[in-house]
């Protein structure tokens, strides 16, 4: 008796080890503590999936920048679309890429608003966000920039002449400098469309980028050289306003039960967001099907349907999840309270402004 006692303790220690979960990179949606990020939260939902369609350029506007002729002009959408693709929450389809299946005319902004559900359909996407420009300009000037090597040294020289009594000698080079800069403004002019709805949010850059030529170099930056730095300032800025921000952590996904069948599915959703082509939908789908063939009595779950709500951006059913996975028998409750507690943090806004 004590022998199958032992094994029965010995295999209970094993299948709590076992479920502790294993941890993987959850990416998830941080909005703005402001009256802003509440509206961009509300509108957006559960938006992850987003096409981008970006206006070629009117050569004769922008030959003003590059002079005439250029043919950087033409590479113009494609940086674009770098600068959008970079540390973006939302899974960029580029449009200009699907030339074989979508007519041009859809993707202008007239085109997109009236066939926004055909084309939403096509790509897999629920929004999509489209990039034209208003007029760019540029122009040389200078302004006075501190050298902030000769500023150290100023106040380095200034301590050791205090600790040792002597004046240390830190050369007579001024501090500030005069310095060559480039004013560039990419005059981004984006507008978000639901393709459920046909809700739209705009944001347009008005202000330019500022780019130095290294302080006291009076030459007047490159325009190619500026045209990147003005490029990621005006793509953050319009980011900043139509999309989260994005954070990754490691969460614990919950693989085993002690219904192989369930167990089976578990196991099945993780190797999909651990595969060479990860996707938390397909993952999705296969732990509903454990919670199916649990009854609802799968805490582990109702644990991973609940980060996979996490990191959709739905704050609401991730928490209600994580809730019926803590009453359920078993459950890592401490675990579980905690990802309810992220969720809650990340869900969060100043309602101050009302």
């Amino acid at each position: 008796m004590k022998k199958i006692s032992a094994l029965l303790l010995a295999g209970a220690i094993a299948f709590s080890v076992s479920n502790c979960g294993e941890r993987v990179e959850v990416e998830y949606p941080v909005f703005p503590k402001s009256k802003e990020g509440r509206q961009l939260q509300k509108f957006l939902g559960s938006i992850r999936n987003v096409g981008l369609a970006v206006e070629k350029p009117q050569k004769s506007l922008w030959e003003t920048v590059f002079g005439a002729g250029s043919s950087f002009i033409d590479q113009m959408p494609s940086k674009v679309f770098e600068a959008f693709d970079k540390e973006t929450y939302y899974k960029l389809i580029d449009l200009s890429k699907r030339a074989d299946s979508i007519n041009e005319a859809y993707l202008t902004l007239t085109g997109i608003t009236k066939s926004r559900v055909k084309l939403g359909n096509q790509l897999g996407a629920e929004a999509i966000l489209h990039i034209g420009y208003q007029k760019p300009y540029t122009e040389c000037g200078s302004e006075m920039m501190v050298d902030y090597g000769a500023a150290a040294l100023k106040v380095g020289g200034a301590i050791a002449s205090m600790a040792t009594g002597k004046q240390v000698d830190t050369g007579s080079g001024p501090v500030s400098k005069q310095t060559g800069i480039r004013y560039m403004l990419i005059p981004l002019d984006a507008t978000l469309i639901k393709v459920e709805t046909g809700e739209v949010k705009k944001a347009v850059v008005s202000n330019p980028a500022k780019v130095d030529a290294g302080v006291g170099n009076l030459d007047c930056p490159s325009v190619l050289d500026s045209f990147g730095k003005a490029l990621d300032e005006a793509a953050l800025y319009i980011k900043d306003r139509l999309s989260p921000k994005v954070k990754t952590e490691k969460i614990k996904v919950f693989k085993d039960d002690e219904d192989p069948e369930v167990a089976g599915y578990l196991e099945d959703g993780y190797q999909e967001i651990t595969g060479e082509t990860p996707s938390f939908k397909k993952a999705k789908e296969n732990w509903e099907k454990a919670d199916k063939k649990a009854g609802g009595k799968s805490w582990g779950a109702k644990a991973n349907l609940g980060t996979y709500y996490f990191q959709a951006g739905d704050f609401e059913k991730a928490i209600k999840l994580y809730e019926e996975a803590m009453k359920l028998t078993g459950a890592d409750k401490n675990y579980v309270r905690e990802l309810r507690k992220r969720v809650e943090a990340a869900a969060a806004v100043d309602d101050t402004e009302k």
